[in-house]
């Protein structure tokens, strides 16, 4: 089961997906057709899913492809609607009237007999204002048509969020994606085949250009909806479109945060910063339900009896994981946090920070998961992926702190949740979600201190752009990535079998259990001390204070694979 607070991170992360596109779209030929984007990106992104989930298709109905093909329609109705509105009025009213989906779909349940709660409706308002504010409308266009083309595409785009959250409830979530996809890739090639009968040969073809449609096919498609397809299963609709509004809000911190192609920050003006205080504002009223009453609370809990039975099939089902070959299981940890480990690793290369060191890496999610579902052996598949990844552009003997680190990366983590917690790896509560946050953060700090302190070490040779990072990549895309597909993985929609670690029933260094709180805040401070002295100027070679902090950072490591089972836990027993 996935609670609301799990399924608003999912969501979250898909519209942090779509916002932070522009940065590969802009990468795309000028005159890159948008038929051509979406048979590119969508097709790419389809047969990725069909190759690994081909199995799921053995199955199918004509019901789910139906739905499948209605949902491709509408994305595909959608993007012509809001390219022909593009063509004939200002972008910054296009832009609100796209954002108008807001009011439109619960217009749309209401003809359902569907009706939102009181905390909706305010939060709807308040959104809407927050929404004017930022983009305000342009009356300077002279043709009216455009008002209909985007409102078109509004509806459309409200009719897919209405319809894709009740489908999902009916058909299996990963298969209709697969559908949509597919669908989407066939219906835009019709399109551009008739908008330029060439199509492929008259696309300026380059490295750089084949690398962004891919990245922009695995996380704008392929992730962003199956992520969506499994919250809609979840969420409702109004919740859906509430988060997506939060899009503005995303697309000003990226402005803030990122540089643009002349290395400076793109401006932005208070009018989108109120508008985007005031999205947040309705954001958070819309998900709330203060001005509900108890009643209709009560109506909107699930019943304990069905969390029950989807708790017995869970434990049925991890018994008969029990009669797989625990071999062959290993293996497969590995391969599944290998692969896409290499893949992502190898497509960023293109996004170097540091020539021959580093680079932009959303690869860096998958430590944290890997660990915490398949413990060493994901921890052996990210160091293996990340040393596959650097043969397409930065193999060289440093290559080898590089499979250290990325170990660590997912071993820490592993192994200080099983060392805290008694349940299973999970973030259905504020208390797990903050325990995610703390193993994220020590993760990320262990690989920079791996990388960055391993070059001056061993190569002599000292990079504090590579230290601050591997760090931020780490950390901020275990939290923007990791922890949406971690919530994903743990849920009752994909049942995986995960590698708990064997409880010792020896004496151990760690003899009461607070000792090993004492010790992982204090591995955590120890950890901070160091990146606060990298970000001060400091290194092994200016003072002997951070060689002192650095070798006992290394015994701390060390003490991470001695560190205990947290009595209680639901083990693999000796």
């Amino acid at each position: 089961m996935i609670v609301r607070k799990e399924y608003n991170i999912i969501l979250f992360s898909v519209t942090l997906c779509w916002a932070s596109s522009y940065i590969f779209i802009k990468d795309l030929p000028s005159g890159l057709s948008s038929f051509a984007y979406l048979t590119l990106t969508a097709g790419i992104a389809g047969v990725i899913l069909l190759a690994i989930f081909h199995r799921k298709l053995k199955n199918l109905d004509r019901k789910t492809v139906l739905r499948g093909f209605f949902l491709a329609v509408f994305i595909t109705g959608n993007m012509l609607f809001e390219k022909l509105g593009l063509d004939h009025i200002p972008s910054s009213t296009a832009s609100f009237l796209a954002s108008l989906n807001i009011a439109i779909v619960p217009l749309i349940l209401l003809f359902l007999k569907k009706f939102p709660t009181k905390n909706n409706i305010v939060g709807i308002l308040v959104i809407m204002t927050g929404l004017f504010v930022s983009n305000g409308i342009d009356t300077t266009g002279d043709d009216s048509s455009g008002f209909f083309f985007m409102l078109g595409a509004c509806v459309l785009m409200s009719m897919y969020t209405v319809a894709s959250t009740e489908f999902t409830k009916q058909s299996d979530p990963l298969v209709l994606c697969i559908l949509q996809l597919c669908f989407s890739a066939v219906i835009g090639f019709i399109l551009w085949c008739i908008e330029d009968p060439a199509t492929f040969a008259n696309i300026e073809w380059s490295n750089r250009m084949l690398s962004s449609i891919f990245i922009l096919a695995f996380f704008s498609k392929a992730y962003a909806y199956i992520m969506l397809m499994y919250a809609e299963k979840y969420a409702d609709a109004i919740s859906v479109t509430v988060i997506a509004s939060t899009e503005p809000i995303v697309t000003l911190t990226l402005a803030i945060l990122i540089p643009n192609s002349q290395g400076e920050a793109e401006s932005f003006s208070m009018r989108a910063l109120i508008g985007a205080v005031i999205i947040a504002l309705g954001a958070f009223v819309a998900n709330s339900n203060f001005l509900s009453s108890e009643e209709e609370l009560a109506k909107a809990e699930k019943p304990k009896e069905e969390t029950e039975t989807e708790t017995k099939e869970l434990l049925q089902s991890s018994k008969t994981q029990t009669t797989i070959s625990k071999v062959i299981r290993r293996i497969n940890y590995v391969l599944v946090t290998m692969i896409p480990f290499a893949v992502l690793g190898a497509a960023f290369k293109v996004m170097v920070l540091v020539e021959g060191f580093t680079e932009v890496r959303p690869a860096n999610a998958i430590p944290m998961i890997s660990g915490y579902l398949f413990g060493p052996f994901g921890a052996l598949g990210c160091a293996a992926g990340n040393l596959i990844a650097d043969f397409f552009g930065t193999l060289n003997l440093t290559s080898l702190l590089g499979v250290v680190g990325n170990f660590m990366a997912a071993y820490v983590p592993y192994r200080m949740w099983y060392a805290i917690s008694k349940e299973k790896p999970n973030v259905h509560s504020w208390k797990n979600i903050l325990i995610f946050l703390w193993t994220a953060y020590v993760s990320a700090l262990v690989c920079a201190w791996i990388l960055g302190f391993g070059l001056e070490l061993f190569f002599s040779t000292w990079i504090d752009t590579v230290y601050k990072y591997v760090l931020l990549n780490n950390f901020g895309f275990s939290i923007a990535l990791g922890l949406p597909v971690f919530i994903l993985t743990t849920s009752d929609s994909i049942k995986l079998s995960l590698h708990e670690p064997t409880r010792i029933e020896k004496p151990h260094v760690f003899k009461g259990g607070k000792w090993v709180y004492i010790f992982l805040a204090a591995a955590t401070v120890l950890f901070t001390c160091i990146a606060v002295g990298v970000y001060m100027g400091y290194h092994l070679s200016t003072t002997p204070v951070m060689g002192i902090l650095s070798i006992l950072a290394g015994v701390c490591l060390v003490m991470i694979f001695l560190l205990p089972v947290k009595k209680g836990a639901t083990v693999n027993e000796q």
